[in-house]
């Protein structure tokens, strides 16, 4: 148990299934007095949350919410807020992956993906703000990706929305930590959740328990950008160090994707 999440309410979307699962189980397990748990699956929020009711008695609070919407996102963090007085921490989680060529690409995925991964981290992050300022303390932790660290091909609209939540959050650090603020913005591989729908994880994806055991680690330490595995550092170091490099694997990369799809319509 950790002192750091210790009684503390916290805030998290998309926490009915994948890493949004794993962060909530994780506050729960070290001590969190209260996790507002936020998802768009009505059914599967139910299932999730009377499960960790029966192990947390009190401490989980379901709410139905669509992140797309402004009002519904202000309603959980109200929620949380009115619970105890105090919202300690806000878990930007809920968003979707998105691999495609381009010429499959709408201005209606743009606009979806935009609203979901990038607009639904904003409400999120700016319902918690004046919360977190009036009290003069409060975390909040936003979902990013290595994705929007590096160039990755056929990820243009997803690393798009990902490297907005991740410089939106650096930003919002400095400006607001004299104020007694923290941001954090973990960005993973590979993670092996439902976001992969019915494909085979990719070979090189992590477990979400790995996933959640370093993200709390870093948080805890208040790291401010968290990339994650070891791999993916790897990668974000030789982008910013061996840009030649980085360019042959890149282009590698997309050779292999680029026939992928054309022998197997996927990916990998």
């Amino acid at each position: 148990m950790s002192a750091y999440f210790e009684n503390k309410v916290a805030v998290v979307t998309g926490a009915a299934s994948g890493i949004g699962l794993g962060i909530t189980e994780k506050l729960l397990s070290s001590g969190a007095g209260a996790v507002f748990m936020g998802d768009l699956k009505e059914e599967n929020l139910k299932k999730e949350s009377e499960r960790l009711n029966r192990e947390y008695p009190g401490k989980v609070f379901p709410m139905q919410t669509d992140v797309t919407k402004q009002e519904q996102v202000e309603a959980l963090v109200r929620a949380a807020k009115a619970h105890a007085g105090h919202l300690d921490f806000v878990f930007n989680n809920a968003g979707m992956g998105m691999t495609l060529p381009t010429e499959q690409i709408t201005f209606e995925i743009w606009r979806f993906l935009v609203d979901l991964n990038l607009l639904g981290v904003v409400y999120g992050t700016y319902s918690a703000i004046p919360i977190m300022r009036e009290q003069g303390f409060g975390h909040i932790v936003n979902a990013g990706s290595v994705t929007g660290r590096i160039p990755v091909p056929y990820q243009a609209v997803y690393a798009a929305t990902k490297a907005a939540v991740i410089s939106m959050t650096e930003s919002l650090q400095y400006e607001l930590e004299a104020e007694g603020l923290q941001f954090s913005v973990y960005c993973p591989a590979n993670v092996r959740t439902p976001i992969f729908g019915d494909l085979t994880p990719p070979p090189d994806s992590i477990s979400v328990q790995e996933a959640i055991d370093t993200i709390f680690e870093e948080i805890e330490k208040k790291e401010l950008v968290i990339v994650l595995p070891q791999s993916a550092r790897d990668f974000v170091t030789l982008y910013c160090q061996n840009r030649p490099e980085f360019e042959k694997l890149a282009r590698k990369l997309a050779a292999e994707r680029r026939e992928n799809y054309r022998t197997k319509g996927t990916y990998y």
